[in-house]
């Protein structure tokens, strides 16, 4: 696997753990289900889900976990310390 944390040409951005992290973020406005937060990412990515996307997705998730920037609530992920009552 590709060193996930540089940009270099011969990757795409989406290859790039703290560009997936941001785009995520900004993704939770509200609480939502992972599997609806990864469909809206490659969505708005235009991009296809490949099992390589998938595991970067969720080191990025990790990685909002660990910083504090996220949690979850039941099945539900949302931004920590938000009330989203949507």
């Amino acid at each position: 696997m590709a060193d996930s944390f540089r940009v270099n040409k011969y990757q795409c951005i989406e290859e790039n753990v703290l560009y997936d992290a941001m785009i995520l973020y900004k993704l939770l406005d509200r609480p939502k289900h992972i599997d609806i937060l990864f469909s809206e990412f490659i969505k708005k990515r235009e991009i296809e889900l490949s099992i390589n996307i998938e595991r970067l997705l969720y080191l990025a998730m990790t990685l909002l976990f660990a910083t504090g920037q996220i949690e979850q609530i039941g099945y539900l992920i949302k931004r920590k310390g938000e009330n989203n009552d949507k």
